[in-house]
């Protein structure tokens, strides 16, 4: 057995996989919410610590197959738009995560899950809406790392 995995059983293993099969299929109905559910079971079997990574690298995948099936609809100007301004912040915050300990990254994690449902509530009641220099102005501000937090052909209007 892979030495990562080690401490982790059987049953672990099975209630993450069926997890992540319930949250991609949340996820390709609504667009997002994989990352936001993975971390409720993640976090109790491995740890704060390794969560952002997982999720990183599974958002990786799942964001690389959407753009690659939906690449007739990206907008490709907005793309960039994001890629260009989030790079150089995704760099800090995932330089940051590194500096925490399991507690320091359990209270980001925890304090982005509490946060994101009224401050999401707040802004759709304000009638927020990302422009183009929105989108410039939003993606710096991720800090987590994990980048803009979605796909930019999720981003028309």
């Amino acid at each position: 057995m892979i030495a990562g995995f080690a401490d982790i059983s059987l049953a672990q293993l099975a209630l993450i996989a069926g997890t992540a099969l319930v949250t991609s299929l949340i996820g390709g109905i609504a667009g997002y919410g994989t990352g936001a559910l993975m971390p409720l079971v993640l976090v109790p079997i491995v740890g704060p610590e390794p969560v952002v990574p997982i999720i990183s690298l599974a958002a990786l995948f799942t964001n690389s197959g959407r753009a690659a099936a939906f690449r007739h609809v990206v907008d490709w100007r907005k793309a960039l738009i994001v890629l260009v301004a989030a790079v150089p912040t995704c760099a800090l915050g995932a330089w940051g995560y590194t500096l925490l300990t399991g507690k320091g990254a359990l209270i980001v994690i925890g304090g982005m899950l509490v946060s994101s449902v009224p401050l999401r509530r707040l802004m759709r009641r304000r009638g927020l809406e990302l422009s183009r220099r929105g989108l410039a102005a939003a993606a710096p501000a991720d800090l987590s790392g994990r980048g803009a937090g979605g796909p930019a052909f999720h981003l028309a209007g």
